[in-house]
């Protein structure tokens, strides 16, 4: 059973998979429309969504830095796609650096997915950055990854 709805764990659905597992993934009822990704979904063996007052007691919703309700000292706006896409070409560079460029060859035939403990920390890292969690901006976690991923293929 995953609880969850990022399109980075399609990865992980997929190795659980290659080992026999069966994938059930859940989900609490979005406000407007869904709030799981469609590569996710379409890879699962069944998906079940809770009704969203039924689970409201028992989950809050974490406070970002780009709260826009003036309670937060980190208030503004949230950042552009290419600003994003920015800290992912940043993030990739330091990421080379760290891991060399075998590394980097074992990495590019799985483009565009970035293997589970590579994505994860890529997301850690750029969240750190921005101060923003990323996990309810889909739009700006795939512009992170277009940036990391354009400047890795740039460096080979």
């Amino acid at each position: 059973m995953l609880i969850g709805g990022d399109e980075d764990l399609v990865s992980a659905v997929e190795a659980a998979q290659g080992y026999g597992a069966r994938v059930h993934l859940w989900g609490i009822e979005a406000l407007d429309g869904r709030n799981q990704a469609e590569p996710l979904l379409w890879e699962v063996d069944s998906q079940r969504t809770f009704d969203l007052d039924f689970c409201k007691p028992y989950v809050t919703r974490r406070a970002t830095g780009y709260e826009l309700n003036g309670d937060s000292p980190l208030c503004g706006p949230a950042p552009t796609r290419d600003e994003v896409r920015f800290v992912g070409a940043q993030i990739a560079a330091q990421w080379l650096s760290a891991r060399g460029r075998e590394t980097l060859a074992e990495l590019l035939p799985g483009h565009p997915y970035l293997p589970g403990s590579v994505d994860q920390e890529l997301l850690i890292d750029a969240e750190g950055l921005l101060r923003l969690s990323l996990r309810a901006h889909a739009d700006l976690r795939r512009a992170l990854r277009d940036g990391f991923w354009e400047h890795l293929q740039a460096q080979y």
